[in-house]
């Protein structure tokens, strides 16, 4: 998956006593294949650049392309998140279901809607296991009731099964 990102900024409440700039003029481009990390201070805008990957924060000014999608003229919203999947810093957050295997298996249910249950089933057994969990013994289990090592895992799994 490759991103092309070109002078990309953002800024909190523009034209208010609150006005912040998160980010200024940022030009990067991701190859496929390649990995990448992001690291800062609190508050350096480093969440506010990995929302803007998905489309959680609308593109103000500046260009971004996410694997051919253009973030930058109306974007499909959900073939691109179901291309780019977002692991909170606290999973907690981002997990809902009754189960592990519901919470995992959503954005297949969502997203891939041609897909049998069994495919879904062997897909989210897949996920869960590659984290290393055993997806026997937790499959059944609330999200909540897992430490967060596992929660964060559970997560993680929920993004790669996309």
């Amino acid at each position: 998956m490759s991103i092309i990102i070109e002078n990309l900024s953002f800024t909190y409440s523009p034209k208010t006593p609150f006005e912040h700039k998160a980010l200024d003029n940022i030009n990067l481009t991701v190859e496929d294949g390649d990995f990448m990390g992001i690291i800062g201070a609190t508050g350096s805008g480093k969440s506010t650049f990995i929302q803007h990957l998905n489309g959680l924060i609308k593109l103000t000014s500046g260009k971004i392309t996410v694997n051919g999608i253009e973030l930058h003229h109306k974007p499909d919203l959900k073939r691109l998140r179901a291309e780019v999947g977002m692991v909170f810093q606290y999973p907690e957050y981002q997990l809902f279901a009754e189960t592990v295997k519901e919470d995992v298996g959503f954005g297949l249910k969502n997203f891939y809607k041609d897909l049998s249950p069994a495919e879904i089933e062997e897909r989210v057994k897949f996920a869960i296991e590659t984290v290393g969990l055993n997806y026997d013994e937790i499959k059944d289990k609330s999200p909540f009731e897992l430490s967060g090592g596992q929660k964060r895992r559970v997560a993680i799994a929920g993004v790669i099964v996309t």
